[in-house]
């Protein structure tokens, strides 16, 4: 049976590889945190009138900021994003503590 000690150990670098994936994910990502934040703000906003289930706000977010529209809605899909409503749940669900950190 590991130590107290030995345990502490093996979270501090369970927590570290985590770190590591998630800096190295960020890195990867075709859109800035701060964009990405500011995308979501926008489709929170946009959204009170419903989703049509296409990704046409986030299309038009990301066109008026000349960013890369098609690798950023392919990497959205990878999310979970497919309509702007299922980029707003899954997509900011997974990086909002990303944002707030580094934003």
């Amino acid at each position: 049976m590991a130590s107290k000690e030995e345990k502490r150990r093996r979270a501090v670098l369970v927590q570290m590889m985590v770190a590591e994936d998630t800096k190295k994910a960020i890195e990867e990502m075709p859109i800035s945190l701060a964009h990405l934040g500011q995308l979501f703000d926008y489709l929170d906003v946009e959204l009170e009138e419903g989703c049509d289930h296409t990704p046409k706000i986030t299309t038009a977010f990301l066109t008026s900021n000349n960013l890369n529209t098609e690798t950023i809605l392919h990497w959205l899909q990878e999310q979970g994003g497919f309509c702007d409503c299922e980029i707003l749940a899954n997509v900011e669900e997974s990086w909002e503590n990303e944002i707030s950190k580094n934003t």
